[in-house]
């Protein structure tokens, strides 16, 4: 999927993902600012306002806190550098206030790449995440969502979310975008051996 079709699906579903929304309310951007190649009939269309085209007034289906948001769009005015037009690079950065450095990951592996050669599970990795959830259940006293027994259970117990997720690839469909690209099913099938 685009970079685009992945804002558009922000803009229906929010940035929180299926896990925690189980605990707070979808998160919407508010602002979008891109750097160059700017035009902004074209932004608005691709992040959010394709998907309330069509036959289908999408907001009536959609679960009670879920909607089409339509953040603000600029652009940045001293921002020109020249374009580029290699492949992405094999490599991506996350950092977090508990960390002292960011990690660097090797993305088709998902593996930290450090100057030892060693290569660990990310803190940004579905089974590092999905850690940190469950213990967030613990502590809290979710029962029902530590009684699950994979990741992807945990993921379609968030049934609001995944009402709206089913509206957004429908409306993909019905609306000629394309199908929604979909991870193989085996990628959520695992569990934490607790």
């Amino acid at each position: 999927m685009s970079c685009s079709d992945k804002i558009a699906r922000w803009n229906i579903l929010g940035l929180q993902g299926a896990l925690l929304s189980h605990f707070v309310q979808p998160i919407y951007l508010t602002s979008l600012t891109l750097g160059m190649m700017y035009i902004h009939g074209h932004l608005t269309r691709a992040i959010c306002c394709r998907l309330a085209r069509g036959q289908t007034d999408v907001q009536n289906l959609l679960p009670q806190l879920y909607k089409i948001n339509h953040p603000q769009v600029g652009r940045v005015l001293t921002f020109n550098p020249p374009r580029e037009v290699e492949k992405t690079k094999p490599l991506s950065v996350n950092w977090s206030l508990d960390q002292t450095v960011p990690e660097v990951i090797e993305s088709a592996k998902g593996k930290i790449v450090d100057s030892s050669g060693s290569q660990s599970i990310s803190k940004v990795s579905k089974r590092t995440i999905y850690g940190l959830f469950r213990n967030l259940c613990s502590k809290i006293g979710r029962s029902d969502l530590l009684s699950v027994k994979t990741y992807k259970d945990a993921k379609l117990l968030a049934t609001d979310y995944q009402t709206a997720k089913g509206i957004l690839i429908k409306l993909c469909d019905e609306n000629g975008y394309g199908k929604w690209m979909q991870k193989p099913a085996e990628e959520k099938m695992f569990s934490l051996d607790v």
